[in-house]
């Protein structure tokens, strides 16, 4: 049992001093901010989606007062998960299955949770069209407005991870942050509370950056 024991603590500390090396051996702006402290590169982190958030804020296309009390409550929720999402992100790997597991739980429910505003009581249903050409051009306004706003904070995940390949693990999480944020942009951003809408041009954006995110680290496998 020791011997194994040893065996492992010297793997470790060899993957440790090969990943320390190329590190070391890196250089520009991604190997800087890979290099900063994990409570700084949170900080940054959530620093893009709260200055995008109070641009909307004061373009007052949606005011506070429409948004109704549910929708409000589930937008500090939101809000809230984003700080726990980049943290779960930019935090190390742990050892532990279990806790491994739970952070693909939170990356799913990051995914999911904004749905909850469909269920808001200010929702309405049957109010468009669905096979009108203007359902879908405000949609798919509304959808590449919210994935345009909420991309640069996907990237910059991307930028503070310390692996010399990044996981699927912090890309899922990514997505989750982008579902996350744009949800928030266009609860700011669009009036319109209509059911159908709401699925197309906002809950959709995370089932698509989730679905992108495991191609593309599918083929990175294969």
């Amino acid at each position: 049992m020791a011997g194994a024991a040893t065996d492992a603590s010297d793997r470790v500390a060899e993957q440790l001093a090969v990943t320390e090396s190329l590190l070391a051996k890196e250089r520009g702006l991604r190997a800087f901010l890979r290099s900063r402290s994990t409570r700084l590169r949170w900080g940054l982190s959530i620093s893009l989606p709260i200055v995008l958030l109070f641009h909307e804020l004061l373009r007052k296309r949606v005011s506070l007062r429409d948004l109704g009390t549910t929708r409000t409550l589930a937008g500090v929720l939101l809000l809230g998960l984003i700080g726990v999402v980049t943290h779960s992100a930019l935090y190390p790997l742990p050892i532990e299955r279990r806790a491994a597991r739970l952070r693909s739980v939170l990356a799913a429910v990051a995914w999911c949770v904004p749905c909850v505003l469909w269920l808001a009581p200010e929702t309405q249903g049957g109010g468009e069209d669905i096979w009108s050409s203007g359902f879908g051009v405000r949609s798919l306004a509304c959808f590449g407005y919210g994935s345009a706003l909420a991309a640069p904070s996907f990237g910059l995940l991307w930028a503070f991870d310390r692996g010399v390949r990044v996981p699927y693990r912090v890309a899922a999480l990514a997505a989750g942050l982008v579902a996350l944020l744009a949800s928030l942009i266009l609860l700011l951003h669009c009036p319109s509370t209509d059911r159908a809408h709401l699925i197309a041009g906002h809950f959709s954006i995370g089932l698509v950056w989730f679905a992108a995110v495991s191609l593309g680290c599918y083929r990175q496998l294969s």
